[in-house]
C-alpha cells in the first residue's frame, strides 16, 4: 500500500495564507480558506464549508506584485477537521504551476 507522501507528484511544504475560492461548476457560494500545505500540483486548505469533490474552482492568490492572481483546479477529497471546519486536498490545473511556483518562492 503507497502512503499519501508516496503518491505525490510533488513535494509539500507548510504555508499559511489566506485565499478566495469560488466554485466554477456548482453555485456553492464563494469563500475564503486558510493554506495547510502547498505544492505546484496542490493545496490543502481548511474551510468554513464542506465542498462537492470533483467540483472546479477558481482560487485567488497573493502574489508577490501585491495583486491577487488567479489559478484553477479541482477538489479532490474532504473531511470534517472538527469546530464546523473541512480540509480540502485541491488539484491544481497544470497551467497554474508557474505561478503557484512563484508564489511558494516568495511566501516561504
Amino acid at each position: 500500500m503507497t502512503t499519501d507522501d508516496e503518491r505525490r507528484r510533488a513535494p509539500r511544504s507548510p504555508i499559511e495564507d489566506t485565499l478566495f475560492i469560488q466554485s466554477i461548476s456548482s453555485r456553492q457560494v464563494s469563500m475564503t480558506a486558510s493554506t495547510i500545505n502547498a505544492s505546484t500540483t496542490g493545496l490543502q486548505v481548511e474551510l468554513e464549508s464542506e465542498v462537492l469533490v470533483g467540483a472546479e474552482i477558481a482560487l485567488w492568490i497573493n502574489a508577490d506584485s501585491g495583486q491577487r492572481t488567479l489559478i484553477s483546479g479541482v477538489i479532490r477529497w474532504n473531511r470534517p477537521s472538527g469546530h464546523n471546519r473541512f480540509l480540502v486536498g485541491i488539484e491544481l490545473d497544470a497551467e497554474s504551476a508557474p505561478t503557484i511556483s512563484n508564489w511558494l518562492n516568495n511566501i516561504q
